[in-house]
């Protein structure tokens, strides 16, 4: 995923697409920063897909966050050029699953665990985040279906 990200980079310049030059730098230098952290704790490893992944959807949600602070403060042209930014890093992230998908595996984790109530909450939550489709699920959306299942 790393060396995809490179190429798109080199893309970018050889297009002088400023913007996603730009964010594509970004995305570069906070992967160094994790691959960097990872050497110091432990000589031999290396920054997994995954890891990437968190790492984009973090950027992605630090974003939303700028977002909403640029429109409150009358900053359009601030927030579009986040907004400009989400859709470059969104190109590398895996397509979501859909409300519905969200809503069978929640189903499924539930039915495993046997959970009943909100204390039952964690540990699906948990068994959700190491569900093979992990990386697709918006965990907001996950947690909230999860609270009205249990809550019921």
């Amino acid at each position: 995923m790393q060396k995809k990200i490179n190429e798109e980079l080199i893309k970018a310049v050889k297009k002088k697409d400023k913007e996603s030059v730009n964010t594509l730098r970004l995305i570069l230098a906070a992967l160094k920063d994790k691959e960097i952290a990872l050497r110091s704790e432990e000589k031999s490893k290396k920054i997994s897909d995954e890891l990437i992944v968190n790492i984009l959807k973090n950027m992605v949600k630090q974003r939303c966050e700028s977002i909403e602070l640029y429109e409150k403060g009358n900053r359009q042209e601030l927030a579009d050029k986040e907004k400009k930014e989400i859709d470059i890093i969104k190109k590398f992230l895996p397509e979501e699953l859909n409300k519905n998908e969200i809503e069978q595996i929640c189903k499924e984790v539930i039915e495993k665990l046997q959970a009943k109530n909100m204390s039952d909450m964690g540990k699906v939550m948990a068994e959700i985040k190491n569900h093979k489709s992990s990386s697709q699920i918006d965990m907001a959306n996950a947690s909230s279906y999860v609270k009205l299942i249990l809550s019921n």
